[in-house]
């Protein structure tokens, strides 16, 4: 059964690609997320508009190069971390 992580900051759901065993795979969040759906009618036609909110203190998986020690990588932000779910 595959494992899935949640990103803390965005609530982001992905497959959890540390075992090796699924395709890479490097979550960012996105610069906003929404605070408030938009309101539509029946045919569809935004009444309220939708708002939203900076995400935040985002993740970035993406590698950029260690700055102390060539040939080596780390992750842009952690930011709030990640939480395992089945």
């Amino acid at each position: 059964m595959a494992k899935f992580l949640k990103c803390n900051s965005c609530g982001g759901i992905y497959p959890d690609t540390r075992d090796g065993k699924a395709v890479a795979y490097f979550h960012a969040c996105p610069d906003q997320l929404i605070e408030t759906h938009a309101v539509c009618d029946a045919s569809g036609k935004a009444i309220t508009p939708a708002t939203f909110k900076p995400t935040p203190n985002p993740r970035n998986e993406n590698l950029i190069p260690h700055p102390d020690k060539p040939g080596e990588y780390v992750m842009i932000s952690e930011g709030s971390g990640v939480t395992e779910i089945a």
